[in-house]
């Protein structure tokens, strides 16, 4: 009897834990599908108003094509620098429609303070029908910023873009600098559908200015291919909604065009300035780039002499892809490496970058990189961001790990629970 009534109790303490497990389980399915319906319900505006820019344009925008026909006796001409002509078409006509052929853009050399080709005003919506391009002149070996959209533009919408940079030219020359499209802190930018490749420096930049955010910039549909240092490089964002991003094959494999860090995605804050708040991937797809895939740098330029106060880091990745089969390859798919912070003050260094959902795929045959899924999550450190990877799964060679069978690969095991021990990536 004695024996009996000591464990009714535990036994009932048992149910009453499994009762709150269940609760607690239900809670996080109920806030879940809320979430995702409040994720889904603001797309779904997202795209009516994507939809409503496009058909306004498309309706009341003005053909550029006569005027760039009027040039050259009524041809439109290969090689011939439109970008000077384009650039005055779009501060005097807000709405502009392309023709369906290809134009040559090179530097307008009115703005020699940033090497660029085209310059976006205020309120421009420009619409690129299928068949469109814009490209270098074949003459050219760097591109500079062959799309530029400065800190004093807002309310700007492009549709359907698609740009060559100087990379598809002979003997091209690679650089530090210059990009597809340059964002310099305007506020209100919408880019949908822009194909973007062969740039000598970054695919997408978007960018702090003079301590001013890019602001409210969204891109939906953007593929991004063979850049040189970055294919999407985010310097700062305060109101960043980027989905269906495709990068591939960013980098290069001859030693003397390398600009590093060959980096698919990256986070590169100039200083304690940069903020990072609301800034949110939806279906980001990275495939055989040569250096760290995504990149932090672990934040380390906000780190460094802070001397503006507080800062809150807020980024989300949701449904993250990359695939990796190039031997060429060498970087880590996850990167948040930059040494020891700390020397470093870093209280007023907070917030969380998480990665909901990323499926990673190793398959390059090459033991030194087939296991290089994480790199800088042994480093130690205390306050400053909290990076999270919920959900993961890793593909090693056609066989697929998480946090429940990691045991069954030695190498997976490790570095998943290395991961776990530290305090800077928690794997769950």
């Amino acid at each position: 009897m004695l024996q009996s009534s000591f464990r009714h109790p535990v036994f009932t303490l048992t149910a009453i834990q499994q009762i709150a497990l269940h609760n607690d389980m239900m809670v996080r399915i109920v806030a879940s599908v809320l979430v995702l319906f409040i994720v889904g319900l603001s797309h779904a505006k997202a795209i009516d108003r994507e939809k409503m820019l496009r058909d306004s344009v498309v309706r009341y925008g003005v053909e550029i094509e006569p005027y760039l026909k009027s040039l050259n006796n009524q041809k439109i001409v290969e090689d011939f620098n439109y970008s000077p002509y384009i650039n005055k078409f779009l501060k005097e006509h807000k709405y502009v429609k392309f023709p369906p052929y290809k134009l040559t853009i090179g530097y307008d050399e009115s703005f020699p303070s940033y090497k660029s080709h085209l310059v976006v005003s205020s309120g421009n919506r420009l619409y690129f029908p299928k068949g469109s391009s814009l490209e270098c002149p074949k003459d050219m070996k760097t591109n500079g910023y062959m799309v530029f959209i400065s800190w004093d533009v807002k309310d700007v919408f492009i549709d359907g873009i698609q740009l060559t940079g100087s990379k598809a030219n002979p003997n091209y020359i690679t650089s530090p600098y210059g990009a597809g499209i340059a964002m310099y802190a305007p506020t209100k930018v919408l880019i949908s559908n822009a194909k973007i490749s062969q740039n000598s420096g970054d695919g997408i930049t978007v960018r702090v200015q003079w301590k001013k955010q890019s602001e409210d910039i969204t891109i939906n549909n953007a593929r991004i291919t063979n850049a040189t240092r970055v294919g999407m490089l985010v310097n700062g964002i305060v109101n960043g909604d980027f989905r269906n991003i495709y990068i591939s094959g960013t980098g290069e494999k001859t030693k003397e065009k390398v600009q590093k860090p060959q980096t698919a995605l990256s986070f590169e804050p100039n200083d304690c300035t940069s903020k990072y708040i609301n800034c949110r991937f939806y279906n980001l797809e990275t495939r055989n780039n040569l250096g760290p895939v995504l990149a932090t740098t672990n934040f380390y330029a906000i780190y460094f002499k802070n001397t503006c106060g507080p800062n809150k880091v807020d980024v989300v990745i949701n449904k993250w892809k990359d695939y990796n089969d190039d031997p060429a390859c060498y970087g880590a798919s996850f990167d948040v490496a930059s040494g020891s912070m700390e020397g470093f003050d870093t209280k007023d260094l907070t917030g969380t970058f998480k990665i909901i959902n990323p499926t990673i795929i190793r398959n390059t045959k090459k033991d030194l990189y087939d296991y290089y899924f994480f790199h800088g999550h042994n480093e130690k450190s205390k306050g400053g961001v909290t990076y999270t990877l919920s959900n993961l799964k890793l593909v090693h060679r056609g066989a697929t790990y998480n946090v429940r069978n990691k045991q069954q690969n030695k190498e997976i095991n490790s570095l998943i629970s290395s991961g776990n021990l530290s305090n800077k990536v928690k794997i769950n």
